[in-house]
């Protein structure tokens, strides 16, 4: 079996563990740049190595078997290509978002993907908006291969949507920074609830915008109808939307220029069967089409988001139809096990007659 060293941000198990673990026919050393990165010690076993602390990449290479590099973000690509000089194996890296960006990056990064372009083997966006970006950088098109993010099907049951309950739950789910666009949705909510007193909006995250966000639900006034909750094991996170109504990531672009691949959390509640209303952002039009799978509204738009939710409500009747048009659309392209399997095709072309 072929091995791949693996080297994302860090250890924890919303970092691209299947992605890692679990691409068939290929075993894994799982790296991290350096303890302080080892979040969830449930995933520490013999196969996690800091990269700190590997002083001849040549005799790692050779001692654990390695056939290629797997870089999970784009500043990792750059800092691996040392290594794959050094060791001459092939070296791979995915783009996920930021990494796709010139937002908050250092000094150079530009001109450090340059080079990761010139010398990495292939890339793998996760959607086809970063790969146009990434082209547009310079990367040569014959290196990119989208590879999107799948949900676990057997996790994600479909169940019928909730068509003809009287209740309006609302629910979003991601990081508490700008570019969830979160505070757009709830200023769509505030507008939404003045025809739908009863309605609810629960937001499952943390992150730097946690305050912003509590003072702006105090400023829009709206009280028990609005919570915030802090970050969640992953279980409770699908029993929340199982429960909700309306599953709604109200992306943007920040201010910063940071953009999203795909939500991930988009693609679990279409799995379940969640109505959903999203934005025209990045990758998201890749999985949802407007009026197919869901609805679409221009991002940063509170009347357009207020004015989705409320045909939403007013039109149970539909939800059927979408559900089962984005559990099939999930199924045929963001099914994990064909994703995965997806995966170690790419990588037994590249390795070819090496594998």
């Amino acid at each position: 079996m072929s091995k791949a060293l693996h080297l994302n941000l860090r250890v924890d198990s919303t970092q691209y563990i299947p992605q890692i673990r679990q691409v068939p026919g290929y075993d894994y050393i799982h790296m991290v740049r350096q303890p302080k990165y080892m979040i969830d010690m449930t995933l520490l076993n013999e196969k996690v190595q800091y990269l700190n602390e590997i002083f001849s990449p040549k005799d790692f290479v050779k001692k654990n078997k390695i056939s290629l590099i797997h870089a999970h973000h784009g500043q990792l690509g750059i800092l691996l290509l040392p290594f794959k000089r050094k060791t001459g194996l092939p070296l791979v890296t995915s783009i996920r978002g930021r990494d796709g960006t010139l937002a908050d990056q250092p000094v150079g990064y530009l001109d450090s993907m340059k080079m990761l372009f010139k010398e990495g083997d292939e890339f793998y966006p996760v959607c086809q908006y970063l790969a146009d970006r990434i082209i547009a950088w310079g990367c040569p098109a014959k290196k990119v291969k989208v590879l999107y993010g799948g949900v676990d099907l057997s996790k994600y049951p479909y169940s019928p949507p909730r068509s003809t309950a009287k209740t309006q739950n609302i629910l979003s789910v991601g990081r508490l920074v700008e570019k969830k666009g979160h505070h757009v949705l709830m200023e769509a909510f505030q507008k939404f609830k003045q025809k739908y007193p009863q309605a609810t909006l629960t937001i499952i995250g943390r992150g730097e915008l946690e305050e912003e966000l509590r003072a702006l639900a105090e400023q829009l006034k709206l009280g028990s109808s609005f919570q915030l909750l802090n970050h969640l094991p992953k279980d409770k996170v699908r029993e929340h939307m199982e429960n909700a109504d309306l599953f709604v990531a109200a992306s943007m672009e920040a201010a910063n220029g940071d953009v999203e691949g795909i939500p991930n959390t988009l693609k679990e509640a279409m799995a379940l069967g969640v109505p959903v209303v999203s934005t025209t952002h990045a990758g998201i039009p890749e999985l949802v089409t407007h009026k197919k799978e869901g609805l679409l509204v221009q991002e940063n738009n509170v009347d357009e988001l207020a004015a989705a939710l409320e045909q939403m409500f007013t039109n149970r009747k539909s939800w059927e139809k979408y559900t089962r048009a984005a559990r099939l659309k999930i199924e045929q392209s963001f099914d994990q096990a064909k994703q995965l399997q997806l995966q170690a095709q790419y990588y037994n072309q590249l390795l070819g007659g090496k594998k």
